[in-house]
């Protein structure tokens, strides 16, 4: 459990744009709060600074875990994760209606480790697409 102070907190989440940072969906869209995660994990030496810090919904922080790194799977190479604080989302990722694709390496081994296009979670972006909610 993360215990951060209010300040740094309401900065991870202004900076976030209260989305979360990896498949960008909107808090007001979910039923469960975003939370304040680790881009580098305490246990791999991840400061607790708003420079290794990112608003992530608890869908993607429970699959990111301490990940690092994934297998991407149209290369089968490992790339490291996407890092929000030092990779432009746009550069690596895009939507296509309710699926997220990878222009990346590093963004597919995100999608894949953090599990985003399940179908459950494609499906429940689909309604939020057609409810009228952007997802970029």
């Amino acid at each position: 459990m993360i215990h951060l102070d209010k300040k740094t907190v309401q900065l991870v989440r202004e900076r976030a744009f209260n989305r979360c940072e990896y498949c960008h969906l909107p808090e007001h869209a979910s039923d469960l709060k975003h939370v304040v995660d680790h881009v580098v994990a305490r246990q791999h030496h991840g400061s607790e600074t708003a420079e290794n810090l990112a608003l992530c919904c608890v869908r993607c922080n429970q699959y990111k875990g301490p990940n690092l790194a994934g297998m991407d799977p149209h290369t089968s190479r490992l790339a490291r994760l996407f890092n929000p604080r030092t990779d432009p989302w746009s550069d690596h990722f895009e939507y296509r209606s309710a699926v997220l694709l990878g222009k990346s390496e590093i963004a597919r081994a995100t999608i894949e480790v953090l599990a985003i296009n399940q179908p459950l979670r494609v499906a429940a972006r689909s309604g939020l697409l057609a409810e009228g909610v952007e997802l970029t």
